[in-house]
């Protein structure tokens, strides 16, 4: 029996390549084909447009958490639950998961005087992490308008683990994480839901997350037409997909914060590729330009 998939605008565009306008990735791990594919995984996951609009189906981590107009202290426990085993499960389950959130801890605790000026913040915590021997890059998508969702751009921290056996797993590391999902005037049973997404930084697995913004933004979804206010672009779940798990350019490349330099050529921690479509400024190439 043939089975047909309705892609969306956005993902649409992406298939199509430079067309769409969105950045590849240039990590050393990851090209552009992995990028895709684990959005266009994370689309059909979440639904498509409609499932936005709650005829869509669940995500996998919040089944039986139906897409319906109205919430409910039940519905709302539920959907909490989910969030919570999404980004926060049991230790047994991700003992890797566990040493990195302890690492992660110190890292941003250390340089929390930084928090405040964020790209200068995570570029610390990352060099920490890769100090500790972690695989740690700064990591940058970007968008282009489609299909309902405004562009845009986003930067996260992300830690890729060993490969156990034929396929490396990546973690995302964001600070700012509940930040994004807070909306205008929430209710009682969304407040519910956000208090489970962990207050400091969130460390999960890239699959846990993309399952557990689709949970968050169908509250969000049902919290802001409980006011009578219209869903906007940025709270959409494909907006906050593409922000985490689109396409995006990865650095492990951090110079010391406040010196303004760019690591030259052969220096520790340069991703090539990520400078060479332009993540970074080209550094200079010959002995008179670098003394200029």
């Amino acid at each position: 029996m043939a089975v047909y998939i309705r892609l969306d605008d956005a993902v649409r565009a992406l298939l199509r390549g430079g067309g769409g306008g969105v950045s590849v990735s240039s990590g050393s791990e990851h090209d552009a084909s992995e990028c895709l594919s684990g959005l266009v995984q994370a689309f059909l996951e979440t639904g498509d447009v409609a499932g936005e609009e709650g005829t869509g189906p669940a995500s996998k981590g919040g089944e039986g958490y139906e897409s319906e107009d109205g919430d409910g202290p039940g519905r709302a426990a539920a959907a909490a639950e989910s969030v919570r085993e999404l980004l926060d499960p049991p230790a047994e389950e991700d003992p890797f998961r566990i040493r990195l959130a302890a690492a992660v801890v110190v890292a941003t605790e250390a340089e929390a005087a930084l928090r405040r000026y964020g790209a200068e913040f995570r570029r610390a915590v990352t060099r920490r992490l890769r100090a500790a021997g972690y695989d740690a890059g700064v990591c940058k998508s970007r968008w282009e308008a489609s299909g309902g969702i405004t562009a845009g751009t986003y930067e996260y921290i992300d830690v890729v683990a060993p490969a156990a056996r034929e396929k490396k797993s990546r973690y995302i590391v964001d600070a700012e994480f509940r930040a994004g999902l807070e909306v205008a005037r929430a209710t009682a049973e969304y407040a519910v839901v956000l208090a489970a997404v962990p207050a400091s930084v969130v460390v999960a697995r890239e699959e846990s997350v993309g399952r557990a913004l689709r949970v968050a933004a169908d509250a969000a979804r049902r919290s802001l037409r409980s006011h009578g206010l219209h869903v906007p672009p940025w709270r959409k779940s494909r907006y906050m997909l593409a922000k985490w798990l689109g396409p995006y350019k990865r650095s492990t490349a951090t110079s010391p914060a406040g010196t303004g330099t760019v690591p030259m050529p052969g220096a520790a921690g340069l991703d090539v590729k990520c400078r060479a479509v332009g993540f970074f400024p080209p550094p200079a190439t010959t002995p008179a330009a670098r003394i200029k």
